[in-house]
């Protein structure tokens, strides 16, 4: 895409309150109150607010319950067996000990298993493209965690693991619209958009619960973060039971 283009989609993406209100099909004052209390990502410009539809699209996952029968639950499902997250996250690239620090240094620290495996040809690269998708808005989604990933998912390098996941048991700034520091990192980096969004789907959905956040930030071991996943799957996440759950449902509308 040549330069005009790449500005004329950055404009699509920036909305108003008006537009933003129209999206989420809520009156602007609703709207305006919620930018006050700081419960939707937004950013004055000019004393007017606007919003990047991106953002609010990660945003709408964060808030969502995912009851069986929602649209997004069947999204996460595919039509063979789905992975488990367990599987999906790697001890390999499960990194407990985050040093707290500036988003570059959070953000390097996060890459360094790939660039030491060979995977990120070229680390500075990767890291100029994760804090260019940064300076667009924060990827801390609020309740401790955030998803960094870039804009454009093709540019993910090949043979990347789908979720590298970052433990700050202290916690650091990475401007979550909450405020709140954050303590759950995964770096996304899936070429495939529907990957993307289904696993980002499932770790939202997980970590609604605020018990899962505090015993992942408080896991020991890689091992024990394993487990952490497996048993929340078993106790309700797994993919079996959000399809039983799901053709349940379909079966009382008819």
């Amino acid at each position: 895409m040549d330069y005009i283009g790449q500005r004329d989609q950055n404009t699509l993406d920036i909305m108003t309150l008006s537009e933003v209100a129209q999206y989420l099909k809520l009156a602007e004052k609703t709207v305006l109150r919620m930018v006050h209390r700081g419960s939707i990502p937004a950013v004055k410009i000019a004393s007017q607010w606007r919003f990047l539809r991106s953002v609010i699209n990660e945003w709408l996952l964060t808030q969502q319950n995912f009851p069986a029968h929602n649209d997004l639950a069947t999204l996460i499902q595919s039509e063979s067996e789905l992975v488990p997250l367990a599987r999906i996250i790697d001890e390999d690239y499960i990194i407990l000990n985050l040093k707290p620090g500036t988003k570059e240094e959070i953000l390097r620290q996060l890459i360094a298993p790939l660039a030491n495996r060979d995977i990120v040809k070229n680390e500075e690269w990767f890291l100029k493209k994760l804090l260019y998708r940064e300076q667009l808005a924060s990827t801390a989604m609020g309740r401790a965690v955030a998803f960094p990933h870039l804009r454009r998912l093709s540019e993910n390098p090949k043979g990347a693991p789908p979720v590298l996941l970052g433990i700050c048991p202290e916690g650091t700034d990475f401007a979550a619209f909450d405020h709140l520091n954050t303590q759950l990192f995964f770096l996304l980096s899936s070429e495939s958009e529907v990957i993307h969004l289904r696993i980002m789907a499932r770790l939202t959905a997980m970590l609604q619960k605020k018990r899962i956040v505090v015993r992942l930030t408080a896991a020991k071991s890689k091992e024990e973060v394993i487990n952490i996943l497996i048993q929340q799957e078993k106790e309700g996440n797994s993919p079996s039971r959000l399809t039983d759950n799901y053709e349940r449902s379909k079966r009382s509308q008819i």
